[in-house]
């Protein structure tokens, strides 16, 4: 079978229950994947852990591939826009401030408040396959180059190298709320640790003489 037929589904749903039926999938297939690796996953066990026979997963998706690259897709796609709304907002203001810091880390925070499986699956890298793994670092890289945008348009930001900057600013907050998350730390809402982050970015990205 051609490589792309194997990332692709068999059909897309239409109907509430056919979507249903799907969510479930992707649902139990983020746990499973989590929990024993990628590798040792089947679609036996995500098909018994979803509660639907082998023969109705089939009649959606080729194989296990399949249903990690559409997983991924949706996580890109909730990564994405959540990424050109601060970008619109930004720009349509002209300006970032101090202000700016809590809303986007509220924003990222309530983005990644879902299903820990799935947080797991995507952060640990280890033994996916080479193309979610190489996509993952295209959208980190997007993530980056947005922001590398909005500082070059910034003449109150005192970051040196403005990609690198970039870089530090995502791999840091990322890593920070991830394992935040993935700590079982979710049963309150974060403020003290979203007011410390937000304090360390902007003494990061902000010229010293600019007012607080």
């Amino acid at each position: 079978m051609p490589k792309r037929k194997l990332l692709e589904p068999r059909k897309m749903p239409s109907q509430e229950r056919s979507r249903a039926t799907v969510t479930a999938i992707y649902q139990a297939a983020a746990q499973v994947f989590s929990r024993v690796g990628y590798a040792a996953a089947t679609t036996d066990r995500i098909a018994e852990r979803a509660g639907v026979s082998i023969g109705t997963l089939y009649q959606y998706f080729p194989g296990k591939e399949a249903i990690l690259y559409g997983l991924w897709e949706q996580h890109v796609q909730e990564v994405q826009a959540a990424a050109q709304q601060i970008a619109d907002e930004i720009r349509q203001k002209g300006s970032i401030d101090r202000n700016i810091a809590p809303v986007l880390l509220r924003l990222i925070w309530e983005h990644n408040l879902y299903d820990r499986a799935q947080h797991r699956l995507f952060i640990g890298q280890i033994g996916l396959p080479g193309d979610i793994t190489r996509k993952h670092r295209e959208l980190g890289r997007l993530i980056e180059s947005t922001m590398e945008d909005i500082f070059r348009a910034s003449d109150n930001v005192r970051i040196r190298n403005r990609k690198i900057g970039a870089h530090i600013i995502w791999e840091t907050v990322r890593a920070v709320i991830h394992d935040y998350i993935l700590s079982g730390e979710v049963e309150h809402e974060p403020d003290a640790l979203i007011d410390e982050l937000a304090d360390m970015l902007n003494r990061y990205v902000f010229s010293d003489n600019e007012g607080t």
